[in-house]
């Protein structure tokens, strides 16, 4: 069990580590005010089924990525209470040039077009957002994503080759306890709690649910859907399904099964992730990547969603919409708009 200590010796800690160079994680669970510490021999490669007591940080495209060994690690309980809640919203409306937004628009209409024309059911587009902001201010920062989003996975990762990575996730990817199974199907996005769910987002969500399913029958002794509900996530609401089974399957073999799921890269993979290279001008990096623990029979992940890098006082905003045969490119530009808000309202 980690030891706990005061807020001010937590954050001292992180800031030694900031000024030595040292790699670390600070993050807290969905819906806790515990804050976790971990720092220790950070490796660069895949990942492997024999890590244990470790926090993982890896890429979209699944290659190499950072392994943080628990050498140091400790918790402290900070309230929400002493946190920043009401942030002016920011619109990157009014950050992004006309002309990227015509070129983002152009992409959309061809790649539903690809959809409409070949097996391709659904495909994950996105957009990196470059905004000016001071490095200096990661602590600040993250104090902010704490405060404004309760029910996420709100983390904040620092390599002196990466700089800062910081988030707040609403996906869980997988949790494992013993052979206790957990995942979730989280797709479809919309704005107001009023309007009900169109067919397009229905969709969506279904085909991610399906997928999920599909893969993880083969590992899986018992795997029960629960009901398909609407979480909230900061401004947005999203459907999610929630999946409950028992497995015997290994760490790595529940990750190959489950990621990248069609939620953040589309579906069939074998024609999406072609065409999201094509497509996409930047590199998504640890974007829609995966991030977690690995503790004793304990293991836990969650997809790295609703996430920035703050580097050389850049912030590298990083936001996507899932497109299919339904889908209007105006109304995906104001849906990656909408989600740019969750890390722009930390910023400001």
């Amino acid at each position: 069990m980690n030891s706990e200590v005061s807020n001010k010796k937590f954050f001292d800690t992180v800031r030694v580590c900031i000024k030595n160079e040292t790699p670390f994680v600070v993050y807290r669970m969905p819906k806790s005010k515990v804050l976790c510490f971990k720092t220790g021999d950070t490796s660069f490669g895949t990942l492997k089924d024999k890590t244990s007591n470790s926090f993982f940080f890896m890429p979209f495209n699944k290659s190499f990525g950072y392994t943080i060994s628990e050498d140091l690690s400790f918790q402290t309980l900070y309230s929400a209470d002493d946190l920043k809640r009401n942030s002016p919203v920011v619109s990157s409306e009014n950050i992004l040039s006309q002309t990227e937004k015509t070129k983002y628009l152009e992409a959309v209409k061809l790649l539903v077009e690809k959809v409409k024309s070949t097996e391709l059911k659904k495909i994950v587009f996105s957009k990196k957002i470059s905004i000016n902001f001071s490095s200096s201010k990661h602590i600040e920062l993250y104090k902010n994503i704490l405060g404004l989003y309760a029910n996420a996975f709100c983390y904040l990762f620092y390599h002196p080759s990466e700089g800062f990575w910081t988030g707040a996730s609403p996906e869980l990817l997988f949790k494992k306890e013993k052979k206790e199974l957990i995942t979730m199907a989280l797709a479809g996005t919309k704005f107001n709690s009023q309007e009900g769910w169109t067919k397009k987002e229905i969709e969506e969500q279904q085909i991610v649910k399906n997928e999920i399913y599909n893969n993880l029958v083969p590992l899986c002794s018992e795997l029960s859907a629960g009901e398909t509900i609407t979480s909230q996530a900061g401004n947005l609401q999203h459907l999610e399904t929630l999946f409950k089974g028992k497995s015997n399957a290994s760490i790595l073999e529940i990750i190959d099964a489950l990621f990248p799921t069609s939620a953040i890269a589309g579906f069939p993979k074998k024609i999406a992730l072609p065409l999201i290279s094509e497509y996409e001008k930047h590199d998504r990096s640890f974007y829609s990547g995966f991030l977690g623990s690995i503790e004793n029979n304990l293991a836990y992940s969650f997809v790295n969603l609703r996430c920035l890098n703050l580097k050389s006082n850049q912030a590298h905003i990083y936001v996507g919409s899932g497109l299919t045969k339904d889908s209007v490119p105006l109304s995906e530009w104001n849906e990656i708009l909408k989600k740019s808000e969750t890390m722009l309202s930390a910023l400001y």
